[in-house]
């Protein structure tokens, strides 16, 4: 648990953690994986948002998935490139609801590099990095003192 001068703290600034879909490099679920794994590559992006045309969010994508359901598949590259990445995508990260508490996200992120958050009906709204907690942690420990004082119990 948080302790509440921290959160009151941080909460203010809960809202800047998410970064919206519209800025992010994000894949539709019916791209073919030769276009997926080109931008992958080229990009740099060690995982990717998957979704659906309607903003759905399917899963997530990543370079290791596609080879490892190719050599598990046996396909060769020419039928890889045929396929949709919606028979790729990667379930298994765990997903946020907007209204997750700071607690949980950074349980989370401990073992992930973002979460996705998605509304209750499914539509996708963005995601949550480490990389943004942890500066809202770093401004945490050099200007809490500027509204709060610490004193030993």
């Amino acid at each position: 648990m948080i302790a509440k001068e921290f959160e009151d703290f941080l909460n203010p600034v809960l809202s800047n953690y998410l970064i919206p879909e519209e800025e992010l490099a994000i894949f539709i679920d019916t791209h073919n994986t030769d276009h997926v794994l080109l931008l992958l590559l080229n990009n740099g992006f060690s995982r990717v948002p998957v979704i659906t045309k309607d903003k759905k969010y399917v899963g997530t994508i990543s370079v290791s998935d596609i080879v490892k359901y190719q050599n598990e598949k046996g396909l060769t590259d020419e039928k890889l490139a045929q396929l949709d990445i919606s028979c790729i995508t990667n379930k298994s990260l765990e997903i946020m609801r907007p209204d997750t508490d700071l607690t949980a996200i950074m349980h989370k992120l401990v073992d992930a590099n973002f979460l996705p958050v998605v509304e209750d009906d499914g539509t996708f709204l963005g995601i949550i990095t480490r990389k943004t907690v942890l500066k809202s942690l770093n401004n945490l420990l050099h200007n809490f003192t500027n509204d709060y004082i610490i004193t030993k119990k």
